[in-house]
């Protein structure tokens, strides 16, 4: 049930109502875990712990969604908001002295924009690693640090993940214009004669790079627009996890909230 209620997001996703529809779904995973198994001598069983885990992080999953996929998920919380890359400082620094603000702030929305359009989309990949999770994973798991089903997630998802999100992140940012406001944003550093030597876009930008990179800055970007668009969808994975880590310490922090009896079982005290 679990497996196909998540398998079943992605389309579902797209409705105007999607919203609505992860809360039925989360309804959907609590109903399939109301069965207690026998349990050992830790008190739980294995099967028992792997569905309430499932549960949890279907909830996890549902957070995230929920809040990232609206509009300006991303750009009005502060906590996963997409910044400039570090590159790109040297450049948005140049712009906003030449009276240009107004696009550096663009280009962040846009990045952000970009990144909340694709998040309903990835629902589906999510399903496939909780439906993939082991039994013997499930009880480690549980045991685990404040965000340890969130460390499983990324680890056994993260690169699919990327891999996935990659054709959606290009779609919407082509919808977003992340290009044009980006293109925007460089060519009016670029004019401002600032290049010392290596004239136009790229001189600067190869400039903004290189200073990045010798300050052991991670987020450097070459000189070319892919590199922008795989930075946004690292970054669209890093706010997804932060949510569904955020959602999974609360679980665990205060079971009985979640009114869920098999997450108050395992996450119970």
């Amino acid at each position: 049930m679990l497996k196909k209620s998540l398998l079943l997001l992605t389309p579902l996703l797209l409705c105007a109502n999607w919203q609505n529809t992860l809360n039925s779904v989360t309804n959907a995973t609590q109903g399939t875990s109301t069965h207690q198994s026998a349990t050992t001598n830790n008190g739980i069983s294995q099967d028992y712990a792997s569905k309430g885990l499932k549960e949890a992080l279907g909830m996890g999953v549902n957070q995230a969604v929920s809040l990232l996929g609206k509009s300006d998920g991303f750009l009005n919380n502060s906590a996963v908001k997409i910044p400039l890359p570090s590159s790109l400082k040297t450049v948005a620094s140049v712009a906003e002295k030449a009276g240009g603000k107004a696009y550096v702030d663009d280009f962040v929305k846009t990045m952000n924009t970009a990144a909340s359009k694709a998040v309903p989309k990835t629902a589906s990949i999510l399903g496939d690693a909780v439906t993939s999770m082991s039994v013997e994973d499930a009880k480690g798991i549980i045991a685990g640090k404040q965000t340890a089903a969130t460390d499983y997630f990324k680890t056994k998802s993260g690169d699919k993940l990327l891999s996935a999100i990659m054709p959606i992140i290009k779609e919407s940012a082509n919808e977003s214009k992340v290009m044009s406001s980006y293109k925007t944003l460089t060519g009016m550093a670029g004019s401002s004669g600032v290049t010392s030597g290596n004239s136009g876009v790229g001189g600067l930008l190869g400039q903004a790079s290189g200073a990045a990179k010798s300050l052991g800055l991670g987020d450097t970007l070459p000189n070319q627009d892919e590199d922008i668009e795989s930075y946004i969808a690292r970054k669209t994975l890093d706010g997804l996890f932060f949510m569904i880590g955020e959602k999974e310490r609360a679980l665990r922090s205060n079971p009985l909230g979640s009114g869920s009896k098999i997450i108050s079982d395992i996450f119970g005290k």
